[in-house]
């Protein structure tokens, strides 16, 4: 039996940043399977002495969202960041519509 790779794994390399959906965070990844990725979390102890350690975790493909690509065609050149909308994504040249030029500035006289 052929093990099928998930849709959403086709694009994602080692050390690509992904957001987890129902954890709300992000991380970079660490290792790839055909169906989730595992990442690297800081996790910070709270016994003397305080440490952070950097704990592995398995994110399901349905879950992240690739942050190192465009977020339509997936490409990895001339991308930006985009914040509007509360959870970053990156879009390139190509997808983003075009910038508006501010109008420009009126006298008052």
């Amino acid at each position: 039996m052929k093990i099928r790779s998930h849709p959403r794994m086709t694009g994602i390399l080692i050390g690509d940043e992904v957001y987890s959906h129902p954890h709300k965070i992000f991380a970079r990844v660490a290792d790839i399977f055909p169906a989730a990725v595992c990442v690297k979390i800081g996790i910070l102890s709270i016994d003397e002495p305080m440490e952070i350690t950097m704990a592995p975790q398995l994110w399901r493909a349905e879950d992240i969202e690739n942050l190192s690509v465009c977020r339509y065609c997936g490409s990895r050149e001339h991308i930006r960041t985009v914040t509007g909308t509360g959870i970053p994504f990156r879009v390139c040249a190509v997808c983003s519509p075009p910038s508006e030029e501010p109008a420009p500035a009126r006298s008052v006289a």
